[in-house]
């Protein structure tokens, strides 16, 4: 039993007790209701004071002065007391600034003066049969349209009927009836009266939770939810004002790019969960060291802020020596890349990318932590976007050329294949070579769209060579890692193949030692499916990396191309001759072929053949050149191609 009344008090108490938000909701609609009530009694009783005195002048019966100054006074006073009540309630929602306790003041003065209004008319009647029809219209208006809190709408409503009771039996005993029929007006209106505040309570309560949501919301658009930082939108937005205001100083400013070196290891060894517990505590060093400036995350492990200049070198040290401080086994650090604003009208999310550009430049480089966005990096920058938002114009207007370098057997100088090479000839920049657009390419995952374009055009330069009955060069395309991964390699050079009418005989795919350094599942299968199909693979540039011995091991390849590293300062290095002996010896004997690039004298061509190595390429037998000039030498006799088969 005990427990039961503890529970109904515990019930009782929420539902009487309000949050905040319940009771701002209530006055306001008080405040609204009012306005509504107090122009009804303000036109009410205006009208009643003109028919009072309409009556007293034109009718037969006679007022007494004490009568007409009674009811008269009683109506100025409500009328006074309502027109209080409606000033309050326009200027408050106008924004007045008026106190709220002057506003609960008005409308309790103004349902005293109701109230009593009500009791003294109904009492003061001449007319017996209308005597409860004041009080009742007051006590409705007081209580009924405004929303009162249950206690004190209880208290009201009683104490009103009471006196109003009292009143009744100074002036001619109460009835039974008159009893009886009280207290069902007191019950009914005690259920509307409960029955509106339920109500408003009710939507008072749905229209905070509505407002919680979209504060919820709000925050979830404009906070990182893992950190707790604010984001991008809400970083952009607001660094976007910050530069449009005409009292910034532009050159006060910075853009700043970081990230947290190394993170990637702390990951690994923890876990992701213990990484995004970790992230948060860098963004609350971030935070704490950049709490006058806009800080945001960016993504990842990336942050991003808009802050003064000055001091700036000081707080990254902080930073760096903060983060460093939280975790001792992986070595963690800061880069930095640091923007300025050139004009107000710069969009933040392009001054975050050029912040973001110069942080990149400091990657992999030891002792330095922080770059700055100069002329150079915005020219290479701009370059660079040139390049990945014109790749696909370039390819189909032409702009990338095909340069064929010929290759050659070691035993007779006779022509055996060419290398295909791309060069860049853009309308803007001129002429770039590969080392301008392939890495760019490849950071963006476009080199595919130019690796295929190579090669379909490798193709249609066959073809032709087919239809014009001359000298069939073998051709060697080399591939990325990354063409694995964005096609079906295997499918689209079969296609390619096919559509042109070209043997995979003359077509030799290269790929890249550095390409497999990655266990790549996708890759090595790919492989595995070219060796069945009866293409010949080549392992390029041998030695440029640091797993070519795990490679030979690892995949099957026909053809080994030594890096021409390898012969710098040939005449110069003793090293160099028994290193290349060891490898052509090596290759030999797990049944690879071998090719030399970069043989550039005499001198180099007679050691590799001695050795053993079966083809050569490099400038001694000649430059890159274009598919013309490399065509008009195979007319003109330049290289001797009697091993080679004919269109």
């Amino acid at each position: 039993m005990r427990n039961a009344t503890r529970r109904l008090l515990n019930f009782i108490r929420k539902r009487l007790s309000y949050s905040r938000y319940v009771k701002n909701y209530i006055f306001l609609s008080n405040v609204r209701s009012s306005i509504f009530i107090s122009v009804i009694v303000i036109l009410l009783e205006l009208w009643m004071i003109a028919s009072a005195v309409f009556r007293i002048a034109t009718s037969d019966q006679t007022y007494t002065l004490a009568w007409i100054v009674e009811h008269l006074v009683s109506y100025f006073i409500l009328l006074a007391s309502a027109s209080c009540l409606l000033a309050f309630c326009v200027n408050f929602l106008r924004g007045g600034g008026l106190d709220k306790r002057i506003g609960r003041a008005a409308r309790i003065v103004f349902a005293i003066v109701a109230l009593a209004f009500g009791i003294y008319i109904s009492c003061a009647s001449s007319d017996p049969s209308g005597q409860v029809f004041a009080f009742l219209t007051m006590e409705m208006f007081v209580l009924c349209i405004f929303t009162w809190h249950p206690v004190a709408f209880v208290a009201v409503l009683t104490t009103s009927f009471l006196a109003y009771l009292a009143a009744r039996n100074t002036v001619q005993p109460i009835t039974y009836s008159v009893k009886v029929n009280a207290f069902t007006s007191w019950l009914s209106l005690l259920v509307i009266g409960l029955n509106n505040h339920e109500q408003r309570r009710v939507e008072a309560e749905k229209d905070e939770r509505l407002e919680r949501l979209n504060e919820h919301l709000q925050d979830k658009s404009v906070i990182d939810e893992l950190t707790g930082v604010p984001n991008l939108t809400f970083f952009n937005e607001n660094a976007d004002s910050i530069l449009k205001d005409k009292d910034t100083d532009l050159q006060a400013l910075r853009f700043v790019f970081m990230n947290v070196e190394n993170f990637s290891s702390y990951n690994k060894k923890y876990g992701f969960q213990a990484g995004n517990e970790f992230l948060k505590k860098i963004a609350n060093i971030l935070s704490d060291e950049f709490k006058d400036s806009l800080l945001a995350r960016f993504s990842d492990d990336y942050f991003v802020a808009l802050c003064p200049a000055a001091g700036l070198e000081a707080r990254l040290e902080a930073a760096k020596d903060r983060i460093k401080a939280e975790e001792e086994s992986v070595r963690l650090g800061l880069k930095a890349g640091i923007y300025t604003p050139e004009s107000r009208t710069v969009d933040p999310g392009l001054a975050c990318d050029n912040a973001r550009y110069a942080c990149a430049s400091t990657k992999k480089l030891y002792g330095k932590d922080t770059a700055v966005y100069d002329k150079k990096m915005a020219d290479d920058f701009k370059l660079k976007q040139h390049i990945v938002n014109n790749i696909d114009i370039a390819t189909e207007r032409g702009y990338i050329e095909l340069h064929y370098q010929p290759v050659v057997l070691a035993e007779n100088n006779k022509l055996c294949g060419a290398e295909v090479l791309a060069r860049w000839r853009d309308p803007e920049y001129g002429f770039l070579p590969p080392n301008k657009f392939v890495p760019i390419l490849e950071d963006y995952h476009l080199i595919h769209k130019l690796d295929m374009y190579v090669m379909e055009s490798v193709c249609r330069d066959l073809k032709k060579a087919y239809e014009q009955k001359i000298p069939i060069v073998p051709v060697s395309v080399n591939f990325s890692r990354l063409d694995f991964e964005m096609l079906d390699l295997v499918e689209e050079i079969g296609r390619i193949l096919e559509k042109y009418g070209i043997s995979k005989n003359d077509i030799h795919i290269e790929i890249t030692e550095s390409a497999l350094s990655e266990n790549d599942g996708k890759l090595e299968k790919a492989i595995g499916e070219f060796h069945q199909k009866g293409y010949s693979l080549w392992l390029d540039d041998f030695g440029s990396g640091y797993s070519g011995l795990n490679v030979l091991k690892d995949f099957n390849f026909d053809m080994m191309k030594i890096d021409m590293k390898f012969l710098s300062k040939f005449s110069e290095n003793e090293k160099t001759r028994p290193i290349l002996t060891s490898i052509i010896e090596l290759a030999q004997k797990i049944g690879m072929q071998t090719l030399s690039e970069g043989v550039e004298t005499e001198e180099m061509r007679d050691f590799l053949k001695s050795i053993g190595c079966e083809r050569l390429q490099g400038y001694l037998f000649g430059k890159p050149m274009p598919k013309d000039e490399f065509k008009s030498k195979l007319n003109s006799g330049v290289y001797d191609t009697s091993v080679l088969k004919w269109g």
